[in-house]
């Protein structure tokens, strides 16, 4: 690109202002990223001893449901009123598991619908919450990720304007040299290469934070402050049905949904309104070829087909909209679609870290900022790790482990004032910790589930890594104008 030295200049001095400004928080959400786009596979690592199956029969939903109100009337009594939605998750090949969940509390089934324990993924609820609202209340976490979302898109539009070089030095790599030409180098190439999924991964996070406030506005500019309203025209309106109460019929529902869409693979079967004259079902089901989340199909108590939702083969915003979930976290395509996703995240997250590593190498000072960026950007490795394994094999919070060990790690190394030290150290402890998950997972649970399998082979690879470069002696631990990371 040829553009004006000015304007290059302004770029650049834009992109490390940005930079700067949300580096630790950038860095953060890119991490937790890259571990979200394997969430599912988490969750069934978290509690690998649950019945899974791919299929299962049609007389399994009602017997849920039967199970469901059984429990619901020991616990609160017969005249206790049901909640307005009872959903019905249904396997998956990411998820080949079925629970029952009415908003607040929720059971995992075996394959004839049958109670089993409550699900426990408390540290995969952590790591979403982490990525997408900061485990901040929900209006303020997501306004700021999704304002994060925004500097991301400001931070590669100013990238490619500060470096107009940068696609002609896709393959130059300068390594041994100086510190921060490394790092330059490191920072840009994979700033080009994964230019595409960078620019989607800001655009839709942008816009999943900003929905509440596009909502808000939307609805007091064009419907009188009626939220309802805006979604019934984006998404459809419900089915307005007055008809004699009867038991509802789940089994014949997902019966006619293999009439009516053959191809439909079913996600999840809801009960909306139930025992009263306006109860229907709702079953959502993925589409072959389709980005969107699911198509919606709508059918009576009695399970008779009443129509779909129009998500997949309405207007072409309302399927952009259902789509960006998917997208977003890379699920679809498969296990190989979210293991590219993961990757990418981490090559995002090195270019996060990268960039800040690239101005402390330009100050030349190793001061505090330098031994603050060790404790923040290798400590949040060693917190992830310790909050996993604190909650899986002692029920600690990890969200207060998580903290402990991350602002600790940070105290540390501004108490310690060692760059090499405190890198090796963290380093080393993250390798041990996310070894030491592996093991005791292991040796916790006899049955290998595939998933379990895979996960700790992964945790072991990425521990001996750690490991590795925790225990390598530093070239020279007292050069102190050295970068941080």
């Amino acid at each position: 690109m040829t553009l004006p030295p000015a304007l290059v200049r302004r770029s650049l001095d834009a992109h490390s202002a940005i930079g700067l400004v949300v580096g630790a928080l950038m860095y953060l959400i890119c991490l937790t990223g890259t571990l979200a786009a394997l969430a599912e596979s988490f969750e069934r690592w978290e509690q690998p001893l649950i019945e899974e199956m791919q299929t299962l029969p049609d007389a399994a939903l009602s017997q849920a449901l039967q199970q469901y109100r059984a429990h619901r009337a020991l616990a609160a009594g017969d005249a206790a009123p049901l909640p307005e939605s009872i959903w019905l998750i249904l396997p998956t090949e990411a998820i080949p598991r079925m629970h029952l969940s009415d908003g607040s509390d929720e059971w995992f089934t075996d394959r004839q619908g049958n109670f089993l324990e409550p699900p426990q993924a408390t540290w995969t609820e952590m790591l979403r919450h982490l990525h997408i609202k900061l485990l901040l209340p929900d209006n303020i976490g997501f306004t700021l990720v999704s304002a994060l979302g925004v500097m991301l898109l400001a931070l590669i539009i100013s990238g490619l304007l500060a470096h107009p070089r940068l696609f002609r030095d896709a393959f130059k790599f300068r390594r041994g040299g100086a510190r921060r030409l490394e790092q330059a180098d490191l920072h840009n190439r994979l700033s080009v290469w994964g230019l595409p999924f960078h620019l989607m991964i800001a655009i839709t996070g942008a816009f999943y934070g900003l929905v509440g406030v596009l909502v808000i506005s939307a609805a007091a500019i064009f419907y009188g402050g009626d939220h309802n309203a805006l979604f019934e025209e984006v998404y459809g309106p419900d089915p307005v049905l007055d008809a004699p109460v009867q038991a509802v019929d789940p089994a014949r529902a997902m019966q006619n949904l293999r009439s009516v869409a053959p191809d439909a693979s079913p996600l999840y079967l809801v009960v909306h309104n139930i025992d009263s004259r306006a109860q229907f079902m709702e079953i959502a089901a993925a589409l072959p070829g389709r980005l969107a989340f699911s198509e919606i199909y709508r059918f009576d108590a009695a399970g008779h087909f009443l129509g779909d939702q129009g998500l997949t083969s309405g207007p072409w915003g309302r399927q952009y909209l259902y789509s960006l979930y998917r997208i977003h976290f890379g699920y679809f395509g498969g296990y190989l679609t979210r293991v590219i996703w993961a990757l990418l995240g981490l090559s995002l997250t090195v270019v996060s870290a990268t960039g800040v590593n690239i101005w402390l190498a330009r100050r030349g000072k190793g001061d505090w900022a330098d031994h603050a960026w060790i404790g923040v950007v290798w400590g949040l490795p060693a917190a992830l790790a310790a909050s996993a394994l604190a909650s899986l094999a002692w029920q600690l919070s990890p969200e207060w482990t998580l903290a402990a060990v991350w602002l600790g790690s940070l105290g540390f190394c501004l108490w310690r004032k060692s760059l090499a030290g405190c890198r090796q150290l963290l380093q080393t402890l993250s390798g041990v910790l996310m070894i030491g998950i592996a093991l005791w997972h292991w040796l916790s649970f006899s049955s290998w589930a595939a998933v379990g399998d895979w996960i700790n082979v992964g945790l072991l690879i990425g521990g001996v890594v750690l490991l590795v470069m925790g225990l390598r002696r530093s070239a020279d631990r007292t050069v102190a104008t050295s970068s941080a990371v």
